[in-house]
């Protein structure tokens, strides 16, 4: 038996980049396959209302990511401003669909939030996608070319209107047999849900 579980996540998103390593644990640990879903309504083209920023939200957001970083050694870099000033997401999320299709995607995932939120780099400036490239072996014009065809950004419209099927509403979410696990909290009960189903390998058991 194996199982699909479809990742609903975004770069814009710090508990995304938390969340990353303990997302691929689970397909080394369990009998699944993950379908990485890049999620963003902005990305997708759909306008949002203005969502006002609640200090003491926003200061435990800091508090609670950092010391999540801190216990598993992970890099935290917040960009300038960030949420006011936000980066758009526009370009990661469908060089994201690419690098799937490139196959290479996995480690698309892990340099773009390191240089994200491991290092506070904007991912439209030039060189960010330049040196994305050079490290994944790809070509530089070929990959622009791809990102900015229409059927890609049909494709990202396609996922973010799939995920509103589901009621996605935040990332990281992990869907499995239409059941919604949202938060980076959440992974031990993705887990333990797997264990159940006799999903875990004999390896990792």
């Amino acid at each position: 038996m194996s199982l699909t579980i479809e990742v609903y996540y975004s770069f814009q998103s710090p508990y995304s980049y938390l969340a990353l390593e303990s997302i691929y644990n689970i397909e080394d640990r369990y009998d699944v396959t993950l379908l990485w879903q890049p999620f963003s309504a902005k990305a997708a083209g759909q306008p949002l209302p203005p969502t006002p920023v609640v200090p003491e939200k926003l200061q435990y957001l800091f508090e609670d990511t950092k010391r999540f970083a801190d216990d598993h050694s992970i890099p935290l870099k917040f960009p300038e401003g960030w949420p006011e000033n936000e980066f758009d997401p526009g370009r990661a999320i469908r060089g994201a669909l690419i690098a799937q299709d490139l196959e290479v995607l996995k480690e698309y995932n892990y340099k773009v939030f390191h240089k994200w939120w491991g290092l506070g780099e904007n991912p439209n400036d030039e060189n960010f996608t330049t040196e994305l490239c050079e490290e994944l072996d790809i070509d530089l014009g070929e990959f622009l070319s791809k990102v900015s065809s229409s059927d890609t950004r049909e494709r990202v419209k396609g996922v973010y209107k799939r995920g509103r099927k589901f009621n996605i509403f935040d990332t990281p979410t992990l869907l499995i047999e239409n059941e919604r696990f949202v938060g980076l909290d959440k992974i031990q009960y993705v887990e333990s849900r797997l264990s159940k189903l006799g999903l875990a390998k004999k390896s990792a058991a």
